[in-house]
């Protein structure tokens, strides 16, 4: 069967859910199924293992589907490091390997059992890095034995897949991008173009208030000024499209495109998964 007419199957893993739903390909794609599953993120070695556990067993049902799979984690499971240009480095691997350093010094010796990858990017501009456990990263491929039809595409953080669908969205110059998950946010402006600062919190942040008072604080901790105190946030949680100001910040929801199955309040929970359609 050509790719071009695989099924999709787009699947958010958090630490509380998965969420999954298949596209069916063609001229009009269009969600045909869902599914969403509780987890308990106490209830194993690491805060990812009931999420993974679900997924092995959830994706036993697609082994024999002529499915294309992408798998968006939370940013629970991702660490994101900006990292700035440097001249003397001259291959990929030195460029991974500069982003290693920079995740060992942030965050110390655990930094070395996660599986580093570092975005494109244009020379003499920063780069965004992101490290995932590499042990959660093994235990997702696992769900893929050999000779089965599903097959793996892609594994990808929740602020690439968000920045991916809506980077026509975000202004040319200066522009803050706020993803709200329950007991996490993640905060990241790019400024002049170019990846500034990327700040992931746990919490509840609930409110445009709670956000107001977050930009803020990261506000101080930055050299950029951008013009604009204009915000996307993508808060499905919320229960309704934001368009609201507070604290001097004005912010905008972000809503993925329209799709054919897909009701934004009603499909809350895979609105994460959704975004990287």
């Amino acid at each position: 069967m050509s790719r071009l007419w695989r099924d999709r199957l787009l699947v958010s893993l958090a630490p509380g859910a998965v969420a999954i739903a298949r596209i069916a390909r063609g001229f009009r794609p269009r969600i045909v199924s869902k599914q969403v599953i509780d987890c308990d993120p106490a209830s194993g070695t690491e805060p990812w293992q009931s999420a993974a556990d679900a997924l092995a067993k959830a994706l036993e049902s697609f082994r024999n589907e002529p499915v294309d799979v992408t798998i968006v984690l939370s940013n629970h499971f991702a660490r994101y490091s900006v990292v700035p240009f440097d001249a003397a480095i001259t291959s990929p691997d030195e460029e991974l390997a500069l982003a290693c350093f920079h995740f060992t010094k942030i965050y110390g010796e655990r930094a070395r059992n996660w599986d580093v990858r570092i975005g494109n990017g244009h020379r003499g501009a920063p780069r965004l890095a992101s490290a995932v456990d590499a042990a959660l990263i093994q235990a997702v491929r696992a769900c893929f034995p050999r000779k089965q039809k599903a097959r793996l595409v892609s594994v990808q953080p929740y602020l690439m897949s968000a920045f991916n669908l809506w980077r026509g969205a975000m202004a040319k110059d200066n522009a803050w991008l706020l993803l709200v998950e329950p007991q996490r946010v993640c905060l990241a402006l790019v400024a002049g173009g170019k990846w500034s600062t990327v700040q992931g919190s746990n919490g509840e942040f609930p409110a445009p208030e709670n956000w107001a008072l977050l930009l803020d604080r990261q506000q101080l901790r930055t050299d950029a000024a951008p013009a604009s105190r204009t915000v996307l946030v993508h808060a499905p949680d919320t229960r309704k499209t934001v368009s609201v100001e507070a604290g001097g910040w004005k912010f905008l929801g972000l809503v993925p495109p329209p799709m054919e199955g897909f009701l934004p309040l009603e499909d809350r929970p895979l609105a994460i998964a959704v975004t990287a359609q």
